[in-house]
């Protein structure tokens, strides 16, 4: 087994591609509203909000543990592609790299959309598990993203 891996997976929501790639693009501040138990705070740790170059500083919990990440988002608005650069906290304590990319893309019937994900990751070393627990993570922020934003329309 390698120490290069990658998961891939799909959350199908109610929301439109539109909607729901503007909260993770230019509302981040906002997921603590949406999925308080998982996400206690987003903040600006380095430049500005909206910046490609800002560096933010998530808290958060995974398996009952309140953790810390540092974040760099690339952004393609055309393609509604967010990719999230791991450049410190927590997480790095386990992984060389990691990066989570989550692309909307809306359904052909108009109804929803759907959110795929996809982490990129190096171990440190062999005895680091695969971040399933951060694909859990992903989806329950996807749905309660969804949630917020169907009951705030």
């Amino acid at each position: 087994m390698g120490l290069e891996g990658k998961l891939e997976f799909e959350v199908e929501i109610q929301s439109s591609a539109d909607e729901f790639y503007n909260i993770w693009r230019n509302h981040m501040y906002h997921l603590p509203n949406a999925s308080s138990d998982a996400v206690q705070s987003v903040q600006l740790h380095e430049g500005e909000w909206h910046s490609e170059d800002a560096v933010k500083l998530w808290t958060y919990t995974v398996e009952g543990k309140t953790l810390t990440v540092k974040e760099r988002i690339e952004v393609d608005d055309a393609n509604k592609v967010l990719i999230f650069n791991i450049i410190g906290g927590d997480l790095l304590e386990e992984f060389k790299t990691f990066k989570a990319i989550v692309k909307m893309i809306a359904k052909s019937d108009g109804r929803g959309s759907l959110a795929k994900w996809t982490l990129e990751y190096e171990k440190l070393h062999e005895g680091v598990a695969d971040p399933t627990a951060c694909k859990d993570l992903e989806i329950k922020l996807t749905k309660d993203t969804d949630a917020h934003i169907i009951n705030n329309a």
